[in-house]
């Protein structure tokens, strides 16, 4: 099975129609999009209806959790939950309704799919995670390898012997080892905090193990124009700049 795997679109039109072309050139079987679709960009509306249009199969981000909870929006810091707030004004009740229905986690195959960290956290992040809790999860029978969103940073983690390695991902297609467990960060399309602004996304092949990863160029000015025209935080503009 070949999936295309898509995370943080955070309201970046621009960057998910260049990644949209980009997987509707690929031999898939499908597409996972893991969360936070919308927050800090102009068109969390487009964005959620595209990400329908392409049949993905979606899990519960942060921020549409936010949409739905004012405890899930307190974990947020305060830019990011008036910009969810604001958020919310630009989604029609179908979008809303959309949001609600996501689930926390999804397992396909020998993979779990989720925003923040397996099993079903939305909020957890990767880089915040002990060895011993990794070496714990890689324990456990529910999965061969994980996929997580929520950092931004496109990053692979594995155990070695009695270590847990961490390095990051360059574009590309690596082969990974059939015997050993792995999360892996797939970085963001929308809002990338890595220092390129290119919109990145990974493809998983489970018969051969084989890992992708794509940057994908696109012309981010409009998208800059309509965060600064919205009266957005100019942060979530300079990231695409």
């Amino acid at each position: 099975m070949r999936l295309a795997i898509i995370s943080d679109i955070h309201g970046n039109l621009e960057a998910f129609q260049a990644v949209r072309s980009s997987i509707e050139r690929q031999d898939l079987d499908g597409v996972v999009c893991l969360g936070d679709m919308i927050g800090y960009g102009p068109d969390p509306e487009a964005v959620i209806q595209g990400v329908r249009d392409l049949k993905c199969a979606t899990v519960l981000g942060n921020h549409e959790a936010s949409l739905l909870s004012e405890k899930a929006k307190n974990w947020m810091n305060f830019q990011a939950r008036e910009n969810n707030i604001r958020t919310a004004r630009l989604l029609s009740e179908e979008s809303m309704e959309y949001c609600r229905s996501l689930p926390r986690s999804l397992h396909i195959g020998d993979a779990w799919f989720v925003h923040g960290y397996p099993p079903d956290s939305v909020f957890i992040y990767l880089f915040n995670q002990t060895d011993r809790r990794i070496k714990d999860l890689f324990a456990s029978p529910e999965a061969l390898i994980y996929f997580v969103g929520h950092t931004h940073d496109l990053r692979l983690v594995w155990q070695q012997e009695e270590s847990i390695m961490h390095g990051p991902l360059f574009q590309g297609i690596i082969s990974l080892e059939k015997d050993r467990k792995y999360i892996v960060n797939v970085g963001s399309v929308g809002q990338p905090r890595d220092g390129d602004k290119r919109a990145k996304y990974i493809i998983w092949d489970s018969e051969t193990w084989e890992l992708e990863t794509l940057f994908v160029a696109y012309d981010s000015s409009s998208t800059i124009r309509k965060i600064r025209e919205l009266g957005f935080p100019d942060v979530y503009a300079d990231r695409l700049r």
